[in-house]
């Protein structure tokens, strides 16, 4: 379609402080027209979609996803994290540098967006450049050659910059940049090798735990760099109290600090792992209610900028489930604690959950039909703020914008079911959850890159 308006849908738009009924058009890859209903339907030229009850916003924008891509294309490949992320409802997705090998070089940059730019129906990726050689936190990598490539934020994501002086200078160099640093936040001489949060489901498991101490001193010592150097500092997948209120003091301060959540994090407790088993295991861990409850309000008042997935696709293999079995599987009950040789394997796999088809539903399950955040709030949550830390245009639907559109029916309910998912992974703890709130569509640069209107409710 050359050009289309989109129809009775409720217009959410944070960025022109619209929210309401209105309707879209979109032409050449640009918004051109905004009506109130029934303004533009004698367009010329211009396909009617009718939406009548669905939300019409900005294309949500995940800024942490690992697309495992080159190296690992049994758990994920940039063409089916793409496809994922639109059927998800994502129109761009910022891909970890934890590939192999890793992105910390042009080449590999340049590689990520050459095999994007082959996938069809697909979500725009943005190359996360490594902060230092080889993920291993002695060496920095030419930040200004990376930007150049296409890199617009930086991470060593899944390992902690340990060395001091090698963050303070990344901090300064990206920051002269114009860009920020994403952090992995773990102070792994704390941390050990825990498989879970320290807490009750470690012991009823009989795995060593990760105390939540190993987040917040990490936190603390790069809040105190961020605010020393005046860089641009980013906290990724924030999972316990004292680091949300390290973060809140920063911002108070004055730093730049933003930090993200995972829905996963806002849904789902320790206990998870319990009826999960490896499906459920993650880093940070899983915490415990108390904790879910702190980081949902601190979503609701702002302290926590925006919601990431952190989508970690991972094959059987990864997650050891031939050494568990069938242990976890919902018509077990497992003994437990776990025995050794059974606890080893919990803990020798891989960390990580999808969660790019799963974070609308769980979002709006978990946050807005609960009351904690309204519709405005998520689209803030969901793409005005990633677009920010990204520095890519501005997540609006303001006439002459990109056309990147999200489509969801708030009514929708679904289960979720693995074995139909886009992602080439099913490592997903929501499997069997009924939620309610979907993706029908997603355009991104102008072209339906995702429709679902038209699956059944089983699909």
């Amino acid at each position: 379609m050359r050009g289309f308006v989109l129809a009775g849908g409720r217009l959410i738009d944070p960025v022109a402080g619209i929210d309401g009924p209105h309707d879209l058009q979109i032409r050449d890859g640009r918004i051109r027209a905004v009506g109130r209903p029934g303004a533009l339907d004698s367009v010329a030229d211009s396909t009617r979609i009718a939406l009548d009850g669905c939300w019409i916003m900005p294309g949500l924008i995940d800024v942490h996803v690992h697309l495992r891509d080159p190296g690992f294309p049994q758990k994920e490949t940039i063409a089916s994290g793409l496809r994922a992320a639109v059927a998800g409802g994502f129109t761009a997705v910022a891909a970890m540098a934890n590939t192999e090998p890793v992105n910390d070089c042009p080449e590999i940059s340049r590689y990520m967006l050459a095999r994007a730019a082959e996938v069809k129906d697909g979500a725009r990726l943005v190359p996360v450049g490594a902060v230092s050689r080889g993920l291993a936190g002695r060496e920095p990598v030419n930040y200004e050659a990376m930007v150049l490539a296409g890199a617009r934020l930086f991470s060593d994501d899944g390992i902690p910059v340990d060395d001091t002086a090698l963050l303070t200078r990344a901090f300064s160099e990206v920051n002269s940049l114009g860009f920020a640093v994403s952090l992995h936040e773990e102070d792994r001489s704390l941390s050990g090798s825990g498989a879970a949060n320290a807490g009750a489901t470690a012991i009823v498991l009989g795995v060593p735990g990760v105390p939540a101490q190993s987040e917040v001193a990490r936190v603390r010592r790069d809040l105190e760099l961020a605010l020393k150097t005046g860089a641009a500092a980013h906290i990724a997948h924030v999972s316990t109290v004292g680091a949300v209120q390290l973060v809140r003091g920063a911002k108070e301060a004055g730093a730049r600090v933003t930090c993200e959540v995972t829905p996963h994090h806002l849904a789902l407790e320790e206990a998870a792992l319990l009826r999960c088993g490896t499906n459920a295991k993650m880093s940070p861990p899983l915490r415990d209610r108390e904790t879910v409850i702190a980081l949902r309000k601190a979503v609701a008042d702002g302290t926590i900028d925006m919601i990431a997935t952190d989508h970690a696709p991972h094959d059987p293999s990864s997650k050891q489930m031939a050494a568990l079995g069938g242990f976890f599987s919902p018509d077990c009950r497992p003994e437990l604690p776990l025995a050794a040789p059974l606890a080893a394997a919990f803990c020798r796999a891989a960390n990580g959950v999808i969660g790019l088809e799963t974070a609308v539903g769980v979002v709006l399950q978990t946050l807005v039909n609960s009351g904690v955040v309204n519709p405005m709030r998520m689209v803030e949550l969901l793409a005005v703020n990633p677009a920010h830390l990204l520095r890519l245009e501005a997540a609006t639907l303001r006439v002459g914008c990109a056309a990147n559109v999200t489509v969801i029916d708030p009514e929708a309910r679904w289960v979720v079911e693995p074995q139909r998912m886009v992602s080439k992974s099913r490592n997903t703890p929501f499997a069997g959850m009924e939620l309610q709130g979907r993706v029908m569509m997603t355009i991104v640069a102008g072209e339906v890159s995702f429709d679902g209107r038209h699956r059944s409710a089983a699909q």
